[in-house]
């Protein structure tokens, strides 16, 4: 396992979501209210478009082409088009300081 640091706190309100690279990924980083700081990849599976220049509904992420939805807890898909998941990060606040964990495989490019 390895811990990445990707944001700083002050760097995401809540309600709001951005693009993260981290080293061969790129993650759609959120601040959801009632849960906190989430990570998700940031391709919808779809049409493989940029899911932070998307929408955040309740606790998902709107694709901005054709709204496919996709849970922040789950990464399962909650709107079709789409229908295979998104990967879900683990994430850690620490101080100011978000956190995004990645498997051995991943953290070898990170």
């Amino acid at each position: 396992m390895n811990k990445v640091e990707i944001l700083k706190v002050s760097d995401l309100p809540s309600g709001e979501m951005r693009k993260v690279e981290v080293g061969h990924r790129t993650l759609c980083v959120a601040h959801i209210e009632n849960h906190g700081f989430r990570a998700i990849d940031d391709r919808c599976t779809h049409e493989d478009e940029s899911l932070s220049e998307g929408w955040i509904c309740g606790d998902s992420v709107e694709c901005p082409a054709h709204s496919s939805r996709f849970s922040f807890l789950t990464g399962e898909v909650t709107g079709v088009p789409a229908w295979i998941p998104v990967k879900v990060y683990d994430v850690e606040v620490e101080n100011d300081t978000i956190y995004v964990t990645f498997d051995d495989v991943e953290a070898a490019s990170a």
